[in-house]
């Protein structure tokens, strides 16, 4: 006799129904993804003359790029439905009840998951290399293929070499342009031409080797001298003519020509994990000695101005230890002083005091400046650091991400137990919105250099992790904590939803209902229905409802003597009074939790409006729907109590069948045992 491996089978179970879930659910993402880089380019790619193969190349390089950006997502998907399906058909009940543990349950998933991160990682390090410099060169060469259609209403164009144009508005139709300004600087910054005119095109000549500038109804300014960086303070004789329509040929080759990759290549973009490792040992030194030797300029700059020396070279180490201990001797000296001691001792002028004032801020507004050229050069070497940096841990970053995902994923579907679409994705777009709003969050700081590099680019993984191992217990434990129909069903009660009542009609009856006791039953719980409808908690104005609490105990009597009544009617064999049990409506056993029910307390919360305000409104509205579920209640007991007339006789009325099939006759036993013995 074979041995059955029990656990093989259910592994291979789970793969089969994770797998072509996987593909799905990767394949939507992985669309809606390269659909978003669409949308984001689709002004530098349409209209450009580019031939549909070099836009398919691009959307195939694209779609290689993003696989690390959707693949998480994908995983996380594909999970939380796989663990959801077997939660909703019980599977994942019979599993854990034949002694399977979660852990083993998800074992085939989360091995598969660390193939697909090892294999991420080799993706990312070579083949996603090359995608992505082929995909940036194609979208570059896109870009300037057709400058006449870059211009943006509102902002200056200089994607044109020696030109800057502004177009206040554009027809889209026919592509004429309003109200522009051209400023050619193509003969150097010292002479420009600045055109202003009501209208015109930027057209491309047939050869594709000249743009066209066609304006209407302006006027242009240029200087008839040529101007130079010496230029003597006398007055530039200049020109101001006006033209109905003028053409100016700006030399531009607009055919395709591919970029070159090389330049790419040399980025963050075009470099694998040791490349980028080679990249960041070479700039960390260069971006050191930058920092100290400017704050070391800056600080003997500052002290030279201080002290009134002249300039020296802030190498000296000499000067700069004598003036470090002149600071600390000033320092000594006026700590101690009060205000008035140094008011005393003051013996400059007024004048004197502006003067010296003035040339302070002189000073430090020059200071500011030259801090300020070497915070922009220290900006872009920082950002070349910080790019390589950041892409030698994105690397790590994503395949680490897919395991994390797979793990709540698989935990949430098991607590959610909830198959389908909808449910398991709301679940997974909101933590991949979570993720990816920490990992923005965590970019924005590392760009400001409030935290490391490697802290911003793991930040997001940091704090999901946690979430994935205490989804993971709970999901292990069997914690109600984090199920959500608890939750619907909570808030459903306590705004007034408490769904319908069900009795289920019994084929076979051991002991039939006492008619007559139930009868008496119905009929005391007609009165205390309308006792309650009457009490002043329900027929009283709104804000005198805190001071009768108390009677919220007469409708925990009356909840619980409906539920009696259901009890021990149910055991009939009369179809239609089984149905009016049914239409009982369920009550509640109190009005509110809000409520106290000692008179005294009520009074108090009732006293303090901005809490009893909105309390007395959601009050309002639970009464409401608790009066009307009482009048049902009075009218279905009335329709119950002739029923059970009519069953205390004998006489059994079916409920209306809605099958269509034909009635088959009773066997001689359950007749003799649906008879009442009278």
């Amino acid at each position: 006799m074979a041995i059955v491996d029990v656990p093989k089978i259910v592994d291979k179970y789970i793969l089969r129904t994770f797998i072509p879930l996987f593909v799905m659910s990767f394949a939507v993402c992985w669309f809606i993804v390269v659909m978003q880089f669409l949308w984001r380019y689709i002004d530098e790619l349409v209209g450009k003359g580019l031939s549909g193969f070099m836009l398919l190349k691009i959307i195939f390089y694209a779609a290689l790029s993003f696989i690390p950006m959707s693949l998480p997502l994908g995983i996380l998907l594909a999970s939380l439905m796989t663990l959801g399906n077997l939660g909703e058909r019980l599977e994942l009940l019979a599993l854990k009840a034949s002694g399977i543990r979660l852990y083993r349950i998800i074992r085939p998933i989360m091995l598969l998951v660390v193939a697909m991160a090892c294999g991420l990682f080799y993706f990312q390090n070579d083949l996603m290399i090359r995608a992505q410099v082929r995909m940036w060169t194609l979208v570059i060469t896109a870009k300037y293929a057709a400058p006449e259609m870059e211009i943006t209403p509102g902002v200056f164009y200089t994607g044109i070499p020696g030109y800057s144009l502004y177009a206040k508005s554009r027809d889209a139709g026919t592509g004429l342009m309003h109200r522009m300004m051209v400023y050619d600087m193509s003969r150097g910054y010292l002479n420009p031409r600045i055109i202003r005119a009501d209208s015109g095109r930027l057209v491309m000549d047939k050869s594709k080797k000249f743009l066209v500038l066609k304006l209407y109804q302006g006027q242009s300014f240029e200087n008839i001298q040529t101007q130079s960086y010496n230029t003597v303070s006398e007055p530039v004789p200049y020109m101001l003519p006006h033209f109905d329509y003028s053409e100016t040929f700006i030399p531009f080759d607009a055919n395709i020509k591919m970029q070159d990759e090389g330049e790419l290549s040399s980025m963050y973009v075009g470099k694998n994990l040791h490349q980028l490792q080679v990249s960041i040992d070479s700039i960390r030194p260069i971006l050191d000695s930058t920092r100290n030797s400017y704050a070391r300029i800056v600080q003997s700059d500052l002290l030279t101005s201080h002290y009134g020396f002249s300039p020296y070279a802030y190498e000296d180490t000499t000067v700069f230890a004598r003036q470090q201990e002149r600071i600390a001797t000033l320092v000594k000296e006026t700590s101690g002083v009060k205000p008035e001691e140094a008011k005393a001792s003051l013996t400059l002028t007024a004048q004197d005091s502006l003067q010296a004032i003035g040339s302070a801020l002189d000073k430090a507004k020059r200071i500011t400046e030259e801090a300020q050229i070497y915070t922009g050069t220290d900006d872009t070497e920082f950002y070349h650091y910080r790019t390589f940096h950041q892409e030698w841990h994105r690397k790590f970053t994503f395949p680490v991400s897919c395991i994390i995902f797979a793990l709540i994923g698989a935990s949430l579907g098991a607590i959610v137990r909830r198959g389908g679409i909808g449910m398991p994705i709301i679940i997974s777009i909101f933590f991949f919105v979570v993720y990816f709003i920490i990992d923005s969050f965590g970019t924005n700081m590392l760009r400001s250099e409030s935290i490391p590099i490697w802290l911003g680019m793991w930040l997001s993984n940091i704090l999901l992790f946690p979430v994935g191992i205490f989804l993971a217990y709970k999901a292990n434990q069997d914690s109600s904590a984090l199920n959500v129909e608890a939750y619907v069903i909570f808030f459903r009660k306590l705004f007034g939803f408490r769904g319908v009542r069900k009795v289920e009609y019994q084929e076979l009856i051991i002991e039939e209902a006492d008619y007559e006791a139930g009868a008496v039953a119905v009929a005391q719980a007609i009165e205390h229905t309308d006792a309650l409808l009457r009490s002043p908690m329900l027929s009283g104005r709104i804000w005198q409802i805190w001071s009768h609490g108390a009677e919220q105990q007469a409708l925990a009597a009356l909840s619980e003597e409906l539920d009696a009544i259901t009890e021990s009617l149910r055991h009939t064999p009369s179809r239609l009074l089984v149905s009016k049990l049914c239409d009982l409506p369920l009550l509640p056993t109190r009005l509110s939790p809000f409520l106290p029910e000692e008179p005294r307390w009520g009074r108090i919360l009732g006293a303090i409006l901005p809490i009893s305000l909105p309390f007395g409104l959601f009050l309002s509205r639970v009464r409401t729907h608790l009066k009307a579920d009482l009048r049902t209640t009075r009218t279905v007991l009335t329709q119950i109590a002739e029923e059970v007339a009519v069953a205390a006789k004998g006489v059994h009325r079916p409920a209306p069948e809605l099958s269509t099939t034909q009635p088959t006759e009773p066997d001689s036993w359950q007749v003799a045992i649906h008879t009442q013995d009278l």
